[in-house]
Parts: C-alpha cells; structure tokens; sequence
C-alpha cells in the first residue's frame, strides 16, 4: 500500500491532480484531503502553486512572499487527530506516598492509573485499591489513621478516604491542579493545606466538613505543603520562580500560612531557586528545609561547559524569618540533577533527598550542615551556594535508583527508607541504618515497550547533557514552562533574550524557535538541543523518535477549573471581541490585525512568522513565529523576550499602534472579558 501511494503521489505531481481525482472513486471529502496533501507535496518538490492559489495564500495571510506558505497552514487541522487527544497506554506511575501511623500499610498515589492504593510493608503486596478521580499525586494522612486525604491533579479536587472501608467519604473542590497536601490539627478543628499548582495559590480546607474556607496567594506553582507540629502553620513552597523584570534574577517563594486565621503571615524570596518541590521542618534547629535548583538563566549558555547554568542545592529558611542560606548539593564535574523530594529522619541527623533527573537519593548528614551554618561568616553563607567543595563535607551517600525517583515516605521508627522510582513503576526500599538496598515493589512492568514512556525517561534524565547538570524536565516541568528568559548564545552573547515557551500542547504547531527556524521538532529536540543545551553527543534516532512521541502526548495547559463546563458570560463577551471582524462602532478591522487571522483555531496560530512591532532591545529580528494559544493562560511571561509578565500587559504595556490586533477601542472590561476568553483555550 505504501508503494502504491508512492506512485500515485509521483503521477500526480507529473501528469495533474485534475486527472488523477477524476480517474479515482473518492467522495467529496477524500478528493479534497489528496487535494491538499498533494498541494503540500508539490510545494516540497518546488513545484509552484497555480496563479489563483497564490492569490489566495496572498489574501488570507496578507503576506506578499507565500513561497513557504502551504494549504496545511490552514486546512486539514483537527484537534481530534492531536496525538495527545488519543488514547494511551496507561501505567501505575507511583507519586506521593504516606506511611500509616502504625507502621503497618503504606499508602501510595498510582497517577496514571487513578488509583490509591495500600501496601501491607510486612508482605510488600497490594492489599487494597480504591479508584479516585484525575491523577491523585499529593497524599496526607490524619494522625489517627482514619483518614487519608488525596489531591487528584486533573479533576481539582481533594478527596477524603475511610481508611478501614478504603472508599471515598468526601470530596472538596480546590484551586487549578492541586498538588501537595498537608494536615494540620488546629484550636479550630482539623484542616487541609493544599497547593493548587496551576492557580498559584493554597486552599485551607475544614478536614471533617470537607469544605474549603479560604483561598491564600502564594508564589508560582505551588508544591510542597508541611505543617508544624502544633498545626497552627502551613509552609508552602513554590517550584517556580518569577522575574521581576526580563533583565532581573528571578526568586521563588517559601509562603508560611497561619492555618487558623487562613492567611499568610510570611514570604521568604528563594533568590534564582527552581524547582523547589517539598519542605521539611526542622523546629528544633529553627530551620525550614527546602531543594532547589540555583537557575543561572541570565548568564549566557555558553556558561554550561563550566557547570553555571544549573546546579542542585538546598535551601535553608530561620522559622523566624531572618535569613535564607543556599547550599550546595552538587560536586565540582558531578551534579545531580533536579532535586525532588526532601525527608528529615526522626531523630533529626540526617535527610534525604531525591534526585530525578541524577536517578540517586543523596544523604545528607544534617549535624554538619547546621554545624557549619553556626560557624559560617555572613559573606561565607551567602556565596555557599557557589562553593561545590562543600558538598564533601556533608553528603554521606549517594544511592542509586531506577528511573526518575520522585518522593519519599519513612517508617515511623526511621528505620526504612521508601523511594518511589516513578517511570519504572517500582518502590525501593532503603535501610536508613546502613544505607543498603532492601529490594524493590514492582507496581508494573515499567511501560519499556511504549515509545511514549520511553521518551518521558529521556525527558526526565540529565544523563544526556554535559555533566549531568540538567535535563529538558529541568526547563519544562511536567513538559510546561520555566516561566524564565534565557541568553542563548547562537545570535550572539546578550542579543535576542528569549523567553522559555511550553511544550504542552505543541503538536501539530510547526516551525518552532521564536524565529521559526526548525521545521519539526526532530530537528529542535535532535541537532538544535545537542548543540546549544547538551554540549555533548545528540540523541540517538531511536531516542528522538521516543523523545518526539511523549512530547506530541501532551495536552494544553488548564487555566481554568474542571468543573466549568460552559463558557462565563465573560468569556462568551471575550470570544465575540477574539472573532471580531469590525470595532463596536462598526469600524472594519484589517485582516491581518483581527485576533483570529494570525491566531486561528483549533490550534490558533497560522504557524507563520509576523511583525507586529513587538521588537524589544535586545532583539535582531522583527518578525517572529505565532505561538500557538493553547493554555496560554497558564504560560506566562509573553512576547519574545518575556517582557510582558501577564497577558494584560500585552496590550496595555507593549502594544504599537493597534499593530498587534486592533485594541485602541477596547475599555478595561472589554480587555478583561477578551483574556478570560483566552484563559479558557
């Protein structure tokens, strides 16, 4: 069949599609899918358009050169066909995890699987399984062991459990993507804390009602959750930071809340800290604890072949709000990248953390670090983040795991050690005494036979570049977005600053690069990651074509809740002002400037470069590729260089002359109706 198509493909680029259509039986719709497929063909062959088709492409993109301009532009596009709207394969993909009070049953999130299910730790077999709804992560259990609570990312919403029933007793609706949950008892009853990753915030919700009872701002995306001892507190803490401006250092954000009045009371800035996804307390010492990634995202790239883009440490916070220490968790020519998961032992001398991207959980010897803090300088403190001989000093350990592990529990006695290894579908079990491997509990067979799986692992490791110190997750989590601009060195050191765009929901959406450039995302994945990112050897072919199938599944950001099934009236006003073709007053808006012409639906963008004066002063170019529009709410920075820090200042900020759309008559609500419309693709 494929060398029949072949051949057909060839006599219709030689003898007409004309000729060929009208001597084959196809209905309407398959001669006019050929059409197109064998327009694009031709155009790949160099074979020119007819005068009226290229009149056409002149009209419809208000472009003059369509020598690069196709009818797959525009026609054949369905959103149903994206590889991440069809099925796929399903594995356990263990997450967050919590041991029972009694020592006897672990309690582990499959996400992919929307299942919580318990571990017997004396058998290490599955006992029960409960279904919950979209891919449960965070776990929390109240201190009774009656209870145990879960956040399902995907539905937004926490779920209650009945531990001797394992059913659901009750549900609570939250914020966008709940992640981290902690329990807290408190003077006012029992609470949950719970960080809402994908609408920046934290929701206090009453434990026996079930109710939420306040929605508390925090830092971007919010993680890790810990409660004090006395519940009255809440550490939240956010994995991504925020820039200022495009030309400053970003900062994340350690948010302390005060769980009875529901407020927050503290926020620590966590400068140039990057995925910061757990917390732990040290009350005793008066210190919170939390890894990071110390991001060097102003520097130019070329900096990676001296280790000072990315480096793995940890933060240090007093409780009393007085100081933050960074230190180091990588060595000189050794990283381990992106730090994941954080656990202090009972007993207070030592933490572990979990390296996904390094594939080893490090042991830290906690009286050595705080030793040093005691003694340290303030000028010693402040550059240990920079210093990687420290980490000799304290780093007891280093164990290897499978891939990509990702949280921790401990026995209550502190004795064991369990690692969620969550692209291989297992459990590793470490004693905390010896630091030996006490075997594993398999969950699944690890998914080594699916090409999506596989490049999720790819994704996941830093293996791939020069000297293990990042992988693609460490810029994209979860395959999203960094929120951070970048010195890319290919059009010169400080020239064309760049802002990180997302990879969800990127299939389909070619060229990519701000400017266009790379054809496929072979092409931006393979040769282009090689040479600018990875400073060593590329991916294999076989690693690219998996590394290209996980990123094609998946699916636009959410900035808006599960539980809208409609359009607000607001959104439905945004939508008339996307779609517009003429101003209230009856005013026509040019082509090229109405929303929808460089923005078209299903994926909205017309995959063409465009000038709609938004150069900025760094730039070297004035044309740029349309970034699709696909969970643009939830994707900030905007523009090219990330000088627009919200979707608002797009317009109100770097608008020029009604040259990125026509907006001059839009008033503040109708600017506000138009981005909540946007909030919702």
């Amino acid at each position: 069949m494929k060398t029949r198509g072949m051949i057909i493909l060839s006599v219709a680029v030689v003898i007409g599609l004309g000729g060929l259509l009208a001597s084959l039986n196809l209905n309407t719709t398959k001669r006019q899918s050929l059409r197109i497929f064998v327009h694009d063909r031709k155009q790949a062959l160099g074979l020119n358009p007819g005068q009226r088709d290229l009149e056409h492409m002149r009209i419809m993109t208000g472009l003059k050169d369509v020598s690069n301009v196709s009818c797959r532009h525009c026609h054949g596009i369905e959103l149903e066909h994206m590889r991440w709207n069809k099925p796929r394969r399903r594995h356990p993909t263990p997450e967050g995890m919590v041991h029972s009070p009694d020592g006897g049953g672990l309690f582990v999130a499959l996400a992919d699987q929307n299942q919580v299910v318990e571990i017997d730790t004396a058998t290490r077999a599955i006992k029960r399984r409960a279904t919950v709804p979209g891919k449960p992560i965070g776990l929390a259990i109240a201190p009774a062991g009656d209870r145990l609570f879960v956040t399902c990312r995907e539905a937004d919403t926490v779920v209650a459990l009945n531990t001797a029933r394992f059913e659901v007793i009750g549900t609570a609706a939250v914020g966008i993507s709940p992640v981290g949950v902690g329990f807290a008892q408190t003077p006012n009853g029992d609470r949950l804390i719970v960080a809402n990753t994908g609408s920046g915030d934290a929701s206090v919700i009453d434990a026996s009602s079930m109710t939420e009872l306040a929605r508390v701002n925090t830092g971007r995306e919010p993680y890790g959750v810990q409660t004090s001892a006395d519940g009255r507190l809440a550490f939240v803490a956010s994995r991504l930071a925020e820039m200022p401006h495009a030309d400053q250092a970003p900062a994340a954000e350690l948010t302390v809340i005060d769980t009875v009045r529901t407020r927050a009371v503290k926020r620590y800035p966590l400068e140039s800290a990057h995925l910061s996804e757990s917390i732990a307390l040290d009350a005793n010492r008066g210190w919170a604890l939390t890894p990071m990634v110390r991001v060097r995202n102003l520097i130019p790239i070329t900096q990676v072949a001296r280790g000072w883009v990315m480096s793995s440490g940890i933060a240090f916070a007093r409780l009393d709000g007085s100081e933050v220490v960074q230190m180091p968790l990588d060595e000189a020519n050794a990283y381990f990248a992106d730090p994941a998961d954080l656990v202090l032992h009972p007993r207070g001398h030592r933490a572990y953390i979990t390296s996904g991207g390094g594939d080893v959980v490090t042991v830290l010897d906690l009286d050595r670090m705080f030793e040093w803090l005691e003694e340290a300088s303030p000028a010693a403190r402040q550059r240990a983040i920079h210093d990687l001989e420290l980490a000799h000093d304290y780093v007891v350990a280093r164990i290897p795991t499978r891939r990509n592990p990702s949280r921790l529990a401990l026995s209550p006695d502190g004795n064991t050690l369990y690692v969620a290894e969550r692209l291989e579908d297992s459990i590793l079990l470490i004693d905390t005494r010896t630091l030996e491997t006490l075997g594993r509990i398999e969950l699944g067979d690890g998914g080594a036979d699916d090409p999506i799986r596989r490049g999720e692992r790819i994704f996941t490791t830093a293996a791939k570049t020069f000297q293990s110190q990042f992988s693609c997750r460490s810029c994209h989590p979860d395959g999203h977005v960094d929120g951070l601009t970048y010195d890319f060195d290919g059009d010169g050191i400080g020239d064309n600053m760049l802002d990180n765009r997302s990879l969800q929901g990127l299939a389909g959406t070619w060229p990519f690069k701000w400017n266009g450039q790379n054809p496929s995302l072979a092409v931006q994945c393979g040769p282009r990651f090689a040479k600018v990112l990875m400073r060593t050897d590329p991916f294999s072919d076989d690693e690219l074509k998996d590394l290209v199938a996980f990123i094609e599944s998946l699916p636009p950001a959410r900035s808006r809740s599960a539980h809208l099934t409609e359009l607000t009236p607001a959104e439905r006003r945004g939508r008339d002002i996307f779609f517009a073709t003429h101003t209230p007053d009856g005013e026509g808006i040019p082509r090229d400037r109405q929303c929808h012409h460089c923005h078209a639906p299903p994926l909205y963008t017309s995959r063409m470069k465009t000038d709609v004066g938004t150069r900025g002063p760094t730039s070297l170019i004035d044309e740029f590729d349309t970034p699709h529009l696909l969970g643009i709410g939830a994707s900030a920075p905007y523009l090219h260089d990330g000088r627009a820090r919200t979707l608002e200042e797009l317009w109100t900020l770097y608008q020029t002359n009604d040259l990125h759309g026509v907006s001059s008559y839009m008033n503040k609500h109708q600017l506000n109706d138009l981005i909540e419309f946007l909030k919702t693709l």
